[in-house]
């Protein structure tokens, strides 16, 4: 497998945006750089949305899904919420970010073990709003939005499908 060509991408992170150029190299790993830091990552797929990471010699599991430019990437108990924009998107002016997503939904199947937030409640973008054990671990799902929760669909013990809709935050 011959080195291939850079992706690049555009990160928007609050008021910065981080530029992300990947390049996949001949042994099958990939050079990341992040804002001039390089690193090397050995990434293989262990499941559909599933990746066996090494980076700096420690094993990460990470499951990924996407929406549009949004990546969501649960690793290590949290997920993460990371807009990667290439080029065309960016010129196109998918770069401004709105205020989040008004819907929380599951990223992978689970069960709910705790709501930590309740209908009517404030929370800031970051907070947590339930918790979900998938795969053994348990997940703290953050509000991706500021604002008043609207909705929760859960409950504690239920079981849920990836994709479900978990709770809504509105203004």
């Amino acid at each position: 497998m011959a080195e291939g060509r850079p992706y690049t991408y555009q990160s928007p992170a609050g008021d910065q945006t981080r530029t992300v150029v990947v390049v996949p190299r001949e042994d099958g790993r990939y050079e990341v750089t992040i804002d001039g830091a390089t690193r090397t990552v050995d990434a293989r797929a262990t499941g559909p949305h599933t990746l066996s990471l090494l980076l700096d010699g420690a094993q990460h599991e990470v499951h990924l899904t996407a929406k549009a430019d949004v990546w969501t990437v649960l690793s290590n108990g949290l997920a993460h919420h990371v807009t990667l924009l290439d080029e065309r998107a960016r010129r196109a002016g998918r770069s401004k970010q709105g205020p989040g997503d008004k819907e929380i939904r599951a990223i992978m199947p689970g069960k709910v073990v705790a709501l930590l937030a309740e209908v009517g409640h404030h929370v800031e973008q970051g907070q947590g709003v339930l918790v979900i054990e998938a795969m053994k671990m348990e997940n703290e799902i953050k509000a991706p939005r500021t604002g008043t929760v609207q909705e929760i669909r859960v409950k504690p013990g239920q079981a849920v499908e990836a994709g479900e809709l978990l709770a809504v935050i509105d203004d």
